[in-house]
Formats: structure tokens, C-alpha cells, sequence
């Protein structure tokens, strides 16, 4: 029993040690709006915010832009930033 448990502690301090903690400051470009650009360009247009994809291996941000819903009574429900145990990540928006 002894050995199982040296051994498990052994284990558990060399995962922890390959850890790494990572600390980002994540925020959009200047000068980009997270209120619509412009007027509706058609009936029932609906405006999707700015949000961040995973390219390369970091967040990039990706502008916003218009959209039409799928379909009536549909409601776009915007991206959020949702903790993990490994950190943060990005979760898109979605239509409901």
C-alpha cells in the first residue's frame, strides 16, 4: 500500500510540473464597434457581434457582420468566454 501511494504521488508531482499557467489579456482591436455597423441592409436582418476564433494555435478576432435567421422566430445567442479546468476558451454564438 505504501508503494501504491509513493508511486501515485510521484505520478501526480511530475504531471503538475509539465504544467504550464498562461495569462492573456484578451480584448478587441481598437477602433472595432460592438454595436452594429450601419443600417440592416434587409427586412429581418440580424447583427452578429464581433467574436474570436482559434487559428494557428491563439484567438484572432473576427469582425462582426449581418445575418439572416434560419429561421422565424429564431433568436442569435452571442459567443461567451466559458472556464475550464484547463482555462478559458471560446464558445461561438448560436442560433435558438
Amino acid at each position: 500500500m505504501k508503494k501504491i501511494t509513493t508511486l501515485l504521488l510521484i505520478t501526480l508531482i511530475s504531471y503538475q510540473s509539465h504544467s504550464q499557467h498562461v495569462r492573456m489579456g484578451l480584448s478587441f482591436p481598437v477602433g472595432v464597434s460592438m454595436n452594429p455597423v450601419g443600417v440592416a441592409p434587409f427586412a429581418g436582418a440580424i447583427w452578429i457581434g464581433p467574436e474570436w476564433q482559434w487559428r494557428g494555435g491563439n484567438y484572432v478576432h473576427v469582425p462582426g457582420y449581418w445575418a439572416k435567421p434560419l429561421r422565424n422566430h429564431t433568436m442569435w445567442i452571442p459567443g461567451q468566454w466559458k472556464k475550464t479546468r484547463r482555462g478559458f476558451i471560446w464558445v461561438r454564438g448560436r442560433w435558438r
